[in-house]
């Protein structure tokens, strides 16, 4: 009753008054309108001085109070006055809503009513209601402004339906979620984005960046988190690191990252071709640590390409087994590796050395053994290497036949100042093997110092060594190096170290002055300590300083069965050769691949000098795991020399092979393997991110909410978007001159003023 009196004495209800502002509207200037009302004032009081004799003081009082008054409502009816209220508009107003639809949001550990949800079900839940008739965010936000609904993984998609949220998503990109929807409703008035996540993120920028790109705009962030943020007890795969291509017969070491969250006894790691179980280790938790890091080593036992897995079996207690493996294709070459041995004189080092590699069918040994000056006899060479009667190569594209170079006991002044520059071009470059044996024509007794040769040796020399010795001495590994590729003689460290400390001695050794910085001693005379082995990198290659001649004395101390000179030297020149380049390398932008990712095929195509070409006509067969083919045609990127790429889309999960050729070439083509598995990074550490999720929200003066907070989630978003309406709100006058209460007022108060005058007698 009293708000309906209220409005009809001032034509708007109470409220108006409270949400709105008292406004002038009148087009005559505020100043104007002072000046005239003073003017009036002062008329008002000059008629008030000239009759206040004929009234008594207070009764004069009044009536001047009455008329000031009077002209206070005459003059604030000439300001036009208005009430101005701003109206929302909630029409334009919008609302974006993110959910997660990634694979870690199938883990079902959301408290709910009946029991444990998935996170998929709860974001289902609290985005689209429930069956009991409970409504969700999108329609009750949909009042108020409008809903778009995005689902994402690694990367956002318009929803309509709850169905659409399927958690088969192959990872989570947080960064490019909002970055996207931003973009996209760049043109919106957004009032605000809602994220419904676990905050998993495996890919894509940081969240700290997503945020700042709502914060930049002014758009609040509220997220639902999702999840228990304490991982339940899990064993996980992280990351193998492994060749993707190696020589038959050479070892192959993994590098593998093991997670065991919640488990501290002991658990097996198996590696796996196939179905076949190759080799098992127990791993011992650290304490202190759920990251363990694992090295596996083993043989492959095929040529081509083949696919592995490590795996670690389901752990007691162990709920989402779905990354306990893990998959890697390695190719094998069938080639043999190619090296040229020149040796200065027909000692017996280079029978023994020579038939170390000559008998093994992965290498392919090349002797030049110089008989007289200028006469050489050749072994092991084909009919295209016919420059080597002469003696060593003289070309860049000769040389580069080969991947490693020994030099035995010849002198510096055989080779001329381009052999010299040819041989560290051969490892700077090329990433060759170089191979100093000793002598008494070696290292500086050779007059290798200053020459580029010089320059590569692991050893420091001069010409003012001590001259070579024939003594016999026993050469003993250095202890940090005894897991070094060229000492692991065995699996077992402890064997290792045993054949080691059994190995026979060495016949002769070339003093030398020292070690060179970055260099690795690997084996040194148990006397004195003398460099016996040194190694180490140089450009794109590796070079080794062998400092005896006598190795052929370990051979002729052992029985015909003891492998121990053989593995040695092949292991060594195995080393040595990690680095060299190919005339036709392949590889792909990753070694794992979700379905229907695209695969980025790059070749790199040398010449025989290992120059780039540029107009090659290079072709990839792409095999699939049902065995279907189809042939690609790579083409060269403009702006990398003798580099050629193509793009192929998988459709099936499993093992693909590549198998790369150039048209022209003699050369098998190269082959390569890549996979197509589900994704298990999902699962990897998969606890609800409370912290980081909290921290976005709060970049952006957003909020944070998990699923019991629902309601009240939802009653604040209802809050910001009305608030984020009024800031667009379009204000509307409404006229307070035509105010019934005015009128009342001025007739009262004329009509006081009469009666008062006429009770006087001036009326």
């Amino acid at each position: 009753m009293i708000s309906r009196l209220f409005q009809w004495f001032c034509n708007q209800p109470p409220e108006m008054f409270l949400k709105g502002s008292l406004e002038f509207t009148s087009r005559l200037p505020g100043e104007l309108r002072l000046v005239l009302f003073a003017a009036a004032a002062a008329a008002v009081w000059f008629l008030y001085r000239q009759g206040a004799g004929k009234l008594p003081k207070g009764t004069a009082r009044l009536v001047l109070g009455m008329r000031l008054t009077l002209l206070v409502i005459l003059f604030f009816l000439l300001g036009a006055p208005v009430l101005r209220v701003k109206k929302a508009r909630t029409e334009g107003t919008f609302t974006a809503v993110l959910l997660d639809n990634s694979a870690s949001m199938t883990l079902e550990d959301v408290s709910g009513a009946g029991g444990n949800l998935s996170r998929l079900e709860a974001a289902r839940r609290a985005a689209f209601g429930t069956a009991a008739g409970e409504s969700g965010l999108i329609q009750t936000l949909g009042a108020t402004s409008q809903v778009v609904t995005y689902g994402f993984a690694d990367a956002p998609k318009r929803l309509q339906r709850p169905q659409q949220l399927d958690g088969r998503g192959p990872a989570t990109n947080l960064f490019r979620a909002i970055h996207d929807v931003d973009a996209e409703l760049q043109a919106a008035p957004l009032a605000a984005v809602v994220m419904v996540t676990d905050g998993c993120r495996n890919t894509g920028g940081s969240t700290a960046d997503a945020a700042a790109l709502l914060q930049a705009r002014g758009v609040p962030l509220f997220i639902l988190g999702l999840g228990n943020a304490t991982p339940p007890a899990d064993l996980e795969v992280v990351q193998i690191l492994a060749p993707t291509r190696v020589r038959r017969n050479s070892e192959v070491e993994l590098d593998i990252t093991l997670r065991h969250t919640g488990f501290t006894k002991p658990f097996e790691v198996q590696l796996k071709r196939d179905t076949t179980l190759l080799l098992t280790r127990q791993v011992e938790p650290t304490p202190g640590t759920d990251i363990t890091r694992l090295r596996m080593v083993f043989t492959p036992d095929h040529e081509g390409t083949a696919v592995y897995r490590v795996e670690i079996p389901a752990g007691d207690g162990e709920k989402y087994p779905q990354n306990n493996a893990r998959e890697f294709s390695l190719s094998i070459q069938d080639d043999r590796l190619p090296v040229l041995y020149i040796e200065g004189s027909p000692r017996t080092e280079y029978r023994y050395l020579r038939r170390a590699l000559f008998r093994d069918p992965d290498f392919r040994l090349v002797g030049v053994l110089r008989l007289a000056p200028n006469r050489f006899f050749i072994q092991g060479s084909n009919a295209s290497e016919d420059f080597l009667k002469t003696g060593f190569p003289t070309t860049a594209e000769q040389l580069f036949r080969f991947q490693a170079i020994i030099l035995g006991d010849i002198e510096a002044d055989y080779f001329t100042p381009e052999q010299m520059a040819l041989l560290e071009q051969f490892v700077k470059t090329r990433g060759g093997g170089l191979l100093m044996l000793g002598g008494v024509n070696s290292f500086g007794l050779g007059h290798y110092a200053g020459t580029p040769v010089g320059r590569m040796l692991p050893v420091t020399i001069s010409p003012q060594d001590p001259p070579y010795s024939d003594e016999e001495f026993q050469a003993k590994p250095e202890e940090t190096q005894l897991s070094h590729p060229v000492m692991k003689l065995a699996l077992d460290s402890l064997e290792n170290a045993s054949i080691w400390n059994a190995a026979p001695t060495l016949v002769g050794i070339t003093p030398v002055s020292g070690l060179k910085p970055g260099a690795s001693l690997l084996l040194k005379s148990a006397k004195g300590d003398r460099p016996v082995l040194a190694v180490q990198n140089y450009g794109g290659g590796r070079v080794a300083a062998f400092t005896s001649g006598g190795s052929w004395f370990w051979r002729m101390s052992l029985p015909a069965s003891d492998e121990f000179h053989e593995k040695f030297w092949k292991q060594l020149v195995r080393w040595l050769v990690v680095g060299v380049k190919e005339q036709l390398t392949v590889g792909t932008d990753a070694e794992i691949y979700a379905r229907r990712d695209p695969v980025t095929i790059r070749a790199v195509v040398l010449g025989k000098d290992l120059v780039p070409i540029d107009d090659a006509k290079v072709l990839v067969t792409v095999t699939d795991p049902l065995g279907n083919t189809q042939d690609l045609v790579m083409d060269w990127i403009l702006t990398e020399e003798g580099v050629y790429q193509s793009r192929y889309l998988p459709e099936l999960e499993g093992a693909y092979k590549l198998s790369v050729k150039v048209a022209g070439w003699e050369n098998a083509p190269l082959e390569k393997g890549f996979l197509v598995n589900p994704p298990v990074a999902e699962f990897a550490d998969a606890g609800l991110k409370k912290e980081t999720l909290q921290q976005m929200a709060a970049a952006t003066h957003g909020k944070y909410f998990e699923f019991p907070e629902l309601p009240r989630m939802i009653q604040e978003l209802n809050m910001q978007v009305r608030q984020a309406a009024l800031q667009r709100a379009t204000p509307q006058d409404h006229p307070l001159w035509d105010m019934p209460l005015l009128f009342l007022i001025a007739l009262g108060l004329m009509g006081a003023e009469w009666l008062v005058r006429r009770r006087a007698g001036l009326a």
